[in-house]
């Protein structure tokens, strides 16, 4: 599902925008519905839509403003500009920003549809072209791998409502906005399924390259799904079924479904596995089984438990377990799914933090080192759950990050939440509101303005268009004139002459 905020000064625009369109029916979350630039930029650095509908003339901040400073943000958004004015100058500054979609005043709702479904595929190419780096992508393989394989434990093994399992894991991958692709393989036969996983893992490296396929495999059907990029799924559905295997006698037959979300797709799923015993997690192109898996995690997860309330034994039981796995990418696998649950409990660890040692663990090669980073590790997660603070973690990384760059114009929640904390950027908006009680930009706001009256009080003759520069407000004293009415009742220089 892609998310859309609506900008209008006009209330009755606003409305008709947001009431006449059936917007599920187009696959949109309309996300909020603004009155101003101003109200606009504060729900993109809060929400991060995917769409952005907006009047071109608004009171405050103006439709190609608000274009300007979002694109400066480095925010990946699709802008679509409603104007009553036919002037060909306003369109043309506004491609300068990469902006497509021009409508003029009156508009039909044919024309916003039409403009919607483009965008949807602009935004799919540009999640395709945002792709990370492969090193980084391995790590974020791994580690998406090992929160699915722990989600389908722990709904299938451990009989767990599937709410308050994703719970646990939302920081690492969106559940609710991003829709997902489920296309069933029926007929494949066991003896098959590693030399099918292996051709799989050839034309996926070479045709949909950095797309993670996760796969369930259960009584001779394969599930494999992964998020909705566009009709390369339609091309892999196609290879399938041209495949001729070895002593396959039936033909592989394939069904391919579309999800609005995976929190629904791993509803419809989760209720069809459960009536299997024989299940196989696909990690990576490899099956794993996952009762005896869920065994051993069980077990590593009881013994870390004792371990943190003290127990003397625990670490010595924990190391003889970890001695008795002899295959190395199984204590990998194993390894990851214990540390995302007990960091997933535990938020004084850092997700960079673990996406770093994660990548590390990928590359050791020696099955004694490992065990011994593994122990180590463990070690160093307790000592760091003795130690407890206000905020979690994630939120105090945000205000050092914040506190630390508050000069450039261009901080937003999502920069921070992909780029340094490598986290879902809903989950971090949600946790963050949660914990402080406020809205990313209100934060933001408070603390440009906080430096703002610092810096006019040490220097009461520095320049309006300098203090707007050093709180991260760019070259735009007009902007900062406005944030600082807004937040204190008087303009900067009421407050310099007081």
């Amino acid at each position: 599902m892609f998310k859309l905020i609506i900008a209008d000064d006009e209330r009755l625009i606003r409305e008709a925008l947001s009431t006449t369109i059936n917007w599920k029916d187009l696959d949109i979350e309309l996300t909020g519905i603004c009155r101003n630039g101003i109200e606009a930029y504060d729900m993109i650095l809060d929400e991060s839509p995917d769409i952005v509908l907006t009047d071109i003339r608004m009171p405050g901040m103006s439709g190609l403003d608000l274009i300007r400073r979002t694109s400066e943000a480095g925010i990946p958004v699709q802008f679509i500009l409603l104007s009553g004015y036919g002037e060909f100058e306003y369109a043309k500054t506004a491609m300068q920003y990469g902006v497509k979609h021009y409508i003029l005043k009156p508009y039909d709702d044919q024309q916003i549809i039409d403009c919607i479904q483009q965008c949807k595929k602009d935004c799919c190419q540009v999640r395709l072209n945002s792709r990370p780096g492969m090193e980084h992508f391995t790590a974020q393989s791994n580690i998406l791998h090992n929160v699915m394989s722990s989600i389908f434990n722990d709904c299938i093994c451990q009989d767990r409502r599937l709410d308050s399992i994703l719970d646990n894991y939302e920081q690492y991958i969106d559940f609710h906005f991003t829709s997902y692709k489920l296309l069933y393989v029926y007929y494949l036969a066991f003896e098959n399924l590693e030399h099918f996983l292996g051709l799989i893992k050839d034309y996926v490296k070479k045709n949909l390259p950095q797309t993670i396929i996760y796969g369930v495999y259960v009584n001779h059907t394969l599930l494999l799904f992964f998020q909705n990029t566009g009709n390369n799924c339609r091309q892999l559905r196609t290879f399938i079924e041209q495949l001729s295997l070895p002593e396959q006698d039936v033909t592989l037959e394939t069904q391919l479904t579309t999800y609005s979300s995976l929190k629904n797709l791993l509803e419809d799923a989760v209720c069809k596995l459960k009536r299997f015993g024989m299940i196989y997690y696909i990690n990576n192109f490899h099956a794993i089984y996952t009762c005896n898996y869920n065994n051993v995690i069980s077990q590593l997860q009881a013994l870390y438990t004792q371990m943190l309330q003290g127990g003397t034994d625990s670490l010595a039981q924990v190391e003889e377990l970890l001695n008795g796995i002899s295959n190395i990418e199984f204590l990998k696998q194993l390894t990851g799914n214990l540390l995302l649950k007990i960091t997933a409990s535990q938020p004084s660890q850092s997700t960079l933090e673990l996406t770093n040692w994660l990548i590390q663990l990928d590359r050791e090669t020696d099955l004694a080192l490992l065990r011994e980073m593994v122990l180590t590790k463990l070690k160093d997660i307790i000592q760091a759950g003795l130690i407890s603070a206000q905020y979690s973690s994630m939120t105090q990384q945000i205000f050092d990050y914040v506190h630390k760059n508050l000069q450039d114009s261009n901080l937003s929640l999502k920069g921070i939440a992909e780029n340094h904390l490598f986290m879902n950027v809903d989950y971090v908006s949600k946790k963050f509101y949660r914990e402080t009680g406020k809205k990313f930009s209100h934060y933001l706001t408070e603390m440009r303005i906080q430096h703002a009256k610092d810096l006019m009080k040490a220097n009461p003759s520095a320049s309006i268009q300098t203090i707007a520069m050093q709180i991260g407000c760019g070259n735009n004293p007009k902007y900062f004139s406005q944030l600082f009415k807004k937040q204190e009742g008087i303009t900067p220089t009421e407050y310099m002459g007081k």
